[in-house]
């Protein structure tokens, strides 16, 4: 089985030919996310028509629910959510929420493997969040389960960037400044990781889950012993173990291709 997979954010695509285990056929791409939904359409096509391949699969920003999206992402263009994927994709396709599908990537061959609950967080543009309970992604009744507005996005660190006068909206160069002294940055990021240690702690008080895993661009600059250090003092009695992910920003068409093969597409 060969598997094309898409990961659709708001700044970038990225895709890559899969075999049903979740390895790669060919090398993962990336390119920048037109502004126009017409655009987005023409370039799937466009993609599409360079491979050959037996079911596609596409994880993308906004709620899904039985496979259709549920209504414009905040950070794609007006129309991107009804796009008939079935004129682009001349074989089986799946659609499914970007954090969901990092978060299956994670659950079958990454740092979430032999854990029944736990917590998947992608920190880019905007936040999403997957969460296995049970063993079984939990959806809720329209798909929206997860779709929480965090306040630890790139757009949130950035608006701290602007509180704290840094002068700088590029959250890695925020972040090379953080490293390199600047006492402003510093504030802009602590405040920042502070956020984030405070969305854990809510998931884990309602979840009291085995593990949180982060994907996304912004999971790079996260200070991993720091959190977990502040997670543990805040809840001592059920502290969650906090690890990037596996498969880092790759996660999302890696678990996009693996939930093709396991769930939708049928050979």
């Amino acid at each position: 089985m060969c598997i094309l997979s898409f990961d659709v954010g708001g700044s970038k695509i990225a895709y890559a030919l899969f075999d049903a285990n979740g390895t790669y056929l060919s090398e993962p791409q990336i390119v920048p996310t037109p502004k126009t939904t017409d655009e987005i359409r023409r370039l799937f096509c466009k993609i599409s028509a360079e491979f050959v391949y037996d079911c596609a699969a596409l994880a993308t920003a906004g709620i899904v629910f039985s496979g259709k999206l549920q209504g414009k992402p905040n950070n794609l263009p007006s129309g991107y959510e009804n796009i008939d994927f079935s004129s682009v994709f001349k074989t089986p396709y799946i659609v499914e929420n970007d954090a969901n599908a990092a978060l299956y990537a994670e659950y079958k061959i990454g740092n979430m493997q032999n854990v029944q609950n736990g917590i998947m967080l992608t920190l880019g543009t905007d936040t999403g969040c997957g969460i296995i309970c049970n063993g079984q992604i939990l959806r809720g009744k329209c798909g929206a389960a997860g779709e929480v507005s965090f306040p630890f996005s790139g757009r949130d660190l950035k608006r701290l960037s602007e509180k704290y006068n840094v002068g700088e909206s590029d959250c890695f160069k925020i972040y090379e400044l953080v490293c390199s002294g600047d006492l402003n940055a510093q504030k802009a990021y602590s405040e920042w990781q502070e956020n984030l240690v405070a969305g854990l702690k809510l998931l884990n008080g309602l979840f009291d889950t085995e593990i949180f895993v982060l994907s996304g661009s912004l999971s790079q600059i996260v200070d991993y012993a720091e959190v977990s250090s502040a997670l543990k003092f805040l809840q001592p009695h059920n502290p969650a173990a906090v690890k990037p992910a596996k498969y880092g920003l790759n996660a999302g068409i890696i678990g996009a291709a693996l939930l093709a093969a396991d769930s939708y597409c049928n050979f």
